[in-house]
């Protein structure tokens, strides 16, 4: 539930993110003049596993990666996309 000031929006795991923050879908309620870097923020203090590896994350919001001071909307998926390695 949403409250005056506030908004709520959803975050999609993928990859280790998913182990990070141990599922595939987040919910954070957020200040209603939110940022990506907001809700990289309150990821980081509720999964320390996130906070480690913060700076490594891109953020992508439908097939675009966003910058950290993007404004986020009631009701918007984030998608956590974390470092790829290979060869």
């Amino acid at each position: 539930m949403s409250y005056i000031g506030t908004m709520r929006i959803t975050v999609e795991c993928y990859g280790a993110s998913q182990r990070w923050c141990g599922a595939e879908l987040v919910s954070l309620d957020l200040g209603e003049t939110a940022t990506v870097a907001d809700a990289l923020g309150r990821l980081a203090e509720r999964y320390p596993e996130l906070a480690l590896r913060r700076d490594t994350v891109a953020v992508a919001i439908g097939d675009e990666i966003v910058a950290s001071g993007r404004t986020l909307a009631e009701d918007e998926r984030i998608a956590l996309i974390p470092p790829v390695s290979g060869g």
